[in-house]
């Protein structure tokens, strides 16, 4: 019994309350990222950089109101923000539904985003407070395969029947569904007393090398991942699969990547967090390779696909741990979510672009160079934890205020 207790979080509060505001609301749209830009082409009549495009808007809205955040997220009502960005997101999502200017609609999920982005920050920020970091990502990750599943499984329906427009009620129930899980979020944090003079340290270490490194290790890693997702619906098609068959795959691909959070939870910083996170970035970047190379070879792109989910999410609740680690109020995991948010803006144009002047094999050469460069970019941040005193790891709790 008390072996199982050592495996599960210290605050399952915490866990569901990030998952819904960082994930459910903040990240719903990465998963749903095939679907929505599969929907744009067909129903809006745009081509793949103009569709990757449009969405990258929404997403580099998101990086900005995230990164305006960061700063100050020791000190915002988190919940309050949080239920706000949700109402925001609900509503933008219903009006996306029933608008067919596409210059109208940009403004819309611009606005949609932002409002996502506060979400992302005040989830990811909430990993801070847990005194298991490592469980709580990992745990979290869990959740948020599940809700993949739960995606692949009906968007894809919900997209044949009913295009784009059938997409974005499916993102508005969504939120709903995820506004109910929010309760347990914190709204405030304030230091325990013995803890005082590290956070103060903490607050002037803001915009430090290891930061930036963290911040762009966490770019890097975004880009190249939705470099190639975004556009493998796509690549599925061009291999001989259809609509329903794809969806299957999809929905597959989703309950085998179960199994990469639960090993990131299970194993979580025995064995240190750079053996397992190295071997996230290069797993990561060797199975989007063999997706956007997947028009060569069908049987390759089968398997790469089936492997997305598992390696994708035990390489984020890694990287998602060691932000959250290297200081306790939440800022750098905060801003890394930014810088997560804005790789996811600029891959689907860049990949575009890239499609348009040397398909998919300018795609996967820059994929290799981008796995090298997140590699040497989170060396710095892993070598500062490791520094870091263990005391301090280990006592540098937060109290929670209790619910407002």
């Amino acid at each position: 019994m008390s072996r199982i207790k050592s495996l599960m979080p210290s605050s399952w509060g915490i866990v569901f309350a990030a998952f819904s505001a960082a994930y459910g609301v903040g990240l719903i749209c990465l998963i749903a990222l095939p679907f929505i830009i599969t929907a744009i082409i067909s129903d809006l009549g745009l081509n793949e950089a103009q569709a990757g495009f449009l969405v990258s808007a929404e997403f580099l809205a998101m990086m900005v109101s995230s990164l305006l955040l960061a700063p100050i997220m020791g000190k915002v009502p988190k919940r309050n923000l949080t239920w706000l960005a949700a109402v925001i997101v609900l509503v933008g999502n219903v009006a996306s539904a029933n608008i067919t200017d596409i210059y109208l609609l940009t403004l819309v999920r611009c606005v949609v985003g932002f409002a996502c982005g506060i979400a992302l920050a005040c989830g990811n920020a909430c990993v801070s407070l847990s005194s298991d970091p490592d469980k709580t990502a990992a745990y979290m990750n869990v959740l948020f395969v599940a809700l993949m599943i739960i995606v692949m499984l009906s968007f894809s329906k919900v997209m044949t029947a009913y295009g784009l427009s059938g997409v974005y009620y499916a993102l508005a129930v969504n939120t709903l569904v995820m506004m109910a899980f929010m309760f347990g979020m914190p709204n405030r944090i304030e230091a325990l007393q013995e803890n005082s003079d590290v956070v103060a340290e903490e607050k002037v270490k803001m915009i430090t090398p290891v930061a930036i490194s963290m911040m762009i290790a966490m770019f890097l890693f975004s880009m190249r991942d939705t470099m190639g997702w975004a556009f493998s619906w796509q690549v599925g098609l061009n291999v001989g699969y259809n609509d329903e068959q794809l969806g299957q795959l999809f929905s597959t691909q989703a309950f085998i990547g179960l199994a990469g959070p639960f090993i990131a939870a299970l194993v979580g910083a025995k064995y240190g967090l750079k053996t397992p996170l190295i071997i996230s970035i290069v797993t990561t970047g060797a199975v989007s390779l063999g997706y956007v190379l997947g028009e060569y070879s069908k049987t390759m792109y089968t398997i790469a696909v089936l492997l997305i989910v598992l390696t994708y999410f035990y390489a984020l609740a890694y990287f998602t741990s060691l932000a959250a680690q290297l200081d306790k109020e939440g800022k750098i995991v905060a801003a890394s979510s930014s810088f997560l948010t804005l790789g996811i803006a600029v891959g689907p144009a860049f990949s575009g672009w890239l499609l348009s002047v040397g398909g998919f094999a300018a795609v996967a050469m820059s994929i290799v160079v981008l796995v090298i460069l997140t590699y040497a970019a989170v060396l710095l941040p892993l070598r500062a934890r490791n520094q870091k005193p263990q005391t301090q790891i280990d006592n540098s709790a937060v109290a929670v205020t209790p619910a407002e």
